[in-house]
């Protein structure tokens, strides 16, 4: 163990008391803490996914979009997170507690809200990689918060494609699957499954919406990256246009 690492332990240890055990599996177990004194809450993750480079550069980073990373330390088998707790329910609770889909105007708000977020890390060189319902919070302010930067990565123009296989299937762009490097545009697809499946609770290779926000998810999910919105902030305002 680091010295880092026994500082974080000692210091939950102290500071802090385990709430619950938010997540544990074979590859990362997620625990809810609450500070002694007031009603701040963290999380710490132990994952084995070695991307500790992308999460030291988060780390101290704040955007109102996405959970706020405070220190980050790894061994020789797994890397351990304070992270930002953040209050409320994950998009697909949201999207189910409504019966499977969102009014067109709140859809395209949490999607613009996702976007700022992705405008953010990626300003950072960073590629989430993993934007799914389940990795979005919705706060009880109403705003959508990415959360899980578990399989990000740093973008690197030097390699021709992603060195692992990772992602959710249905929202895992093409090129996730060692066809090419992953980047911006990534991300991009990502967005438009999740609108899609807002608006109509099916993934758009089955139906789409009709009109001008149809065009746009089209848009986002073409398989030739070239095609995409090649940058967050030009989806975004198309979005904005369409409110």
């Amino acid at each position: 163990m680091s010295e880092l690492s026994n500082y974080i332990d000692e210091y939950l240890k102290t500071e802090y008391t385990l709430k619950s055990t938010l997540k544990d599996s074979v590859q990362s177990s997620v625990y809810l803490y609450q500070k002694n004194d007031s009603a701040k809450q963290i999380v710490k993750i132990n994952q084995k996914n070695r991307n500790d480079h992308v999460l030291r550069r988060l780390r101290g980073q704040l955007n109102k979009n996405t959970a706020t990373i405070y220190e980050v330390c790894s061994n020789d088998e797994d890397v351990t997170v304070l992270e930002e707790y953040i209050s409320g329910a994950t998009l697909g609770h949201i999207v189910e507690a409504n019966g499977g889909t969102l009014k067109r105007e709140l859809a395209v708000k949490y999607a613009l809200d996702i976007c700022n977020g992705l405008v953010f890390i990626h300003s950072l060189g960073i590629i989430h990689r993993d934007i799914k319902p389940s990795n979005i919070i919705i706060t009880e302010q109403g705003e959508a918060v990415i959360i899980d930067f578990g399989i990000a990565r740093l973008t690197d123009d030097s390699k021709y494609s992603d060195t692992k296989n990772l992602g959710t299937a249905g929202y895992a762009a093409p090129e996730q699957f060692g066809i090419y490097q992953s980047g911006p545009v990534t991300d991009i697809y990502a967005v438009g499954v999740l609108l899609n499946e807002l608006l109509l609770g099916v993934h758009p290779t089955i139906d789409t919406p009709k009109g001008k926000l149809g065009k746009v998810i089209n848009k986002c999910i073409m398989a030739q990256m070239s095609k995409r919105y090649q940058n967050v902030s030009e989806l975004a305002e198309v979005l904005n246009k369409l409110l």
